[in-house]
């Protein structure tokens, strides 16, 4: 059979020793008719729509994009400077199901320039960082390889991990119960508990009926809470006062679990950049502010979510402390829209590492990566070349990557998604509220860390709330909490903020980092002590 001669995208990953437009222009100009060599961040973040002749380059990486035949890019992989060759995939957004309330709307004509609208002069938090990771890339931690890293963690391990997760000593060295204190806090938070009871709950179960909802009376007070709170929510009904006060930021059973009202003692993410790689961010929603965005979607302009992931992703890690829906794990952090994914949750793997670079040139402190493509074995040596550079060139400039580690369980290929199985970023599994991995959640020795994702309530489109499932939903969570450590000790490298995520996780298997848990499910108040 003869060998095929379609054109596809391929990703080449560079040697980091020669100038990726001098590889660009020597070894695949010649390969490709008319070629076009240009910036991929500065092309693909307008409204171009890529051509077979584009050679798209990506200098911090060391990576290039362009259009070639199987036949063309297997000899590419033999020439010197060449460290690797892979297809482009297709990569999709982590969601499991979905039971928001998902409308169409009209996508509006925003072109967001990603680096201009960054806010870098709010206080001397933003500048001194820079000037610190400008004088000193090469910070210990930041350097760290990844079995280092592993062993030093695995040597602290042995001396922090085996604590009574429901006791903590508070700053004067009392013992204080933590599930004690943060049922405190929570009902401070948010009285909608209270509501079960009482005048309040007529009035509820009086809406509930306008929906024709059945509450019954041996319902769940959490099935009732999260029904209580959906229905107010979705009704926006005026309510007097003494209700009213009633309603305000929910805080989910994730929020709960891995104690983040505790941890709003401490800080609430304020400062930390946190950029969402997904499908947008729904520009118009009263519980999310958007310091800046761009889109790396072929031909879309706007960084508004069309879809409704990125946006639900959004509200776990930053939804606003504002007095109504829900509130996220780091609430005061600064939440960017980097546009991947199209309508339909879907791109390529080198719309990400555009995203990707783009980052890296904004210098943001946490990526959150909500998506993934499947991966064909357990094997830790296997995975995208491309996107571990890009990795590691994050990891260099002291940015935290965390990424979903998708939901194959269930399938003949359970196995860890990539990006999230490249060593450079953090995989997250997900866990349902009894503690136990979801049955979707792909597992493998890449796992790092597991977070709340069954039923998650969160922010949709069109100013809505809603509830998903996937490890999409774990990974902000996990996101939020690196925004914690970021706003409380911000010389943090994102290494270490890593490092410390992994030391305060409750362990839920087997002793130690197991493939189903990691290390186990994130810590808010304990990381950030």
């Amino acid at each position: 059979m003869a060998a095929s001669t379609k054109k596809q995208s391929y990703i080449i990953t560079t040697a980091e020793d020669i100038p990726v437009n001098e590889i660009a222009d020597d070894k695949i100009g010649s390969m490709v008719s008319g070629a076009n060599i240009c910036d991929a961040v500065d092309i693909m973040s307008t409204s171009h729509e890529p051509q077979l002749e584009d050679v798209m380059t990506s200098p911090e990486f060391h990576t290039i994009t362009a259009n070639l035949t199987p036949a063309e890019a297997k000899k590419l992989g033999s020439e010197t400077g060449i460290k690797d060759v892979e297809l482009d995939e297709e990569v999709f957004a982590c969601v499991e199901g979905d039971s928001g309330l998902v409308e169409s709307d009209v996508e509006e004509d925003f072109a967001g320039n990603f680096l201009d609208t960054l806010d870098l002069t709010a206080g001397n938090f933003d500048e001194e960082l820079a000037e610190e990771y400008d004088a000193d890339v090469t910070m210990l931690d930041s350097e760290m390889s990844d079995e280092e890293m592993k062993e030093q963690a695995a040597l602290e391990l042995v001396r922090d991990i085996d604590i009574d997760s429901e006791i903590d000593f508070d700053l004067d060295g009392q013992i204080i119960h933590l599930d004690e204190e943060l049922s405190k806090i929570a009902a401070e938070l948010s009285p909608l508990q209270k509501a079960i009871t009482g005048d309040a709950k007529q009035l509820i179960v009086s809406l509930a009926r306008e929906l024709q909802t059945d509450i019954r009376n041996d319902i769940s007070p959490e099935i009732l809470e999260q029904k209580i709170s959906q229905i107010v929510m979705d009704l926006n009904v005026g309510l007097d006062q003494a209700a009213s006060s009633q309603v305000r930021d929910y805080i989910t059973y994730g929020l709960k679990m891995i104690y983040a009202p505790l941890a709003w003692r401490y800080t609430k993410g304020a400062h930390a950049r946190v950029a969402v790689l997904d499908t947008g961010i729904a520009r118009r929603h009263s519980d999310l502010r958007v310091y800046g965005g761009a889109s790396f979607v072929p031909g879309v302009t706007s960084w508004n979510d069309d879809h409704g992931h990125g946006t639900h992703v959004a509200g776990t890690i930053a939804a606003a402390m504002n007095n109504r829906g829900v509130v996220g794990v780091a609430p005061q952090s600064k939440l960017y829209a980097v546009k991947v994914l199209n309508r339909a949750g879907s791109g390529q793997i080198s719309w990400i590492l555009n995203g990707l670079a783009a980052c890296y040139r904004a210098r943001m402190h946490i990526v959150n990566l909500s998506l993934g493509s499947l991966a064909s074995t357990h094997n830790t040596n296997t995975y995208s070349r491309a996107y571990e550079r890009a990795g590691q060139m994050l990891r260099r400039r002291g940015i935290l990557a965390v990424a979903a580690a998708g939901n194959s369980a269930r399938t003949n290929k359970p196995y860890v998604n990539n990006p999230a199985r490249c060593p450079s970023f953090l995989a997250v599994g997900a866990v349902d509220k009894n503690y136990r991995r979801a049955n979707f959640s792909s597992y493998g020795p890449q796992v790092e860390l597991a977070g709340p994702g069954v039923n998650v309530w969160s922010t949709t489109k069109n100013g809505r709330y809603g509830q998903k499932s996937g490890t999409s939903m774990a990974t902000p969570h996990i996101a939020g909490v690196a925004a914690l450590n970021k706003s409380r000790r911000p010389s943090l490298s994102g290494d270490q903020i890593r490092r410390r995520m992994n030391l305060t996780a409750r362990d839920l298997g087997p002793h130690g980092r197991d493939p189903f848990y990691g290390y186990g499910l994130v810590n808010a108040y304990r990381s950030v002590r």
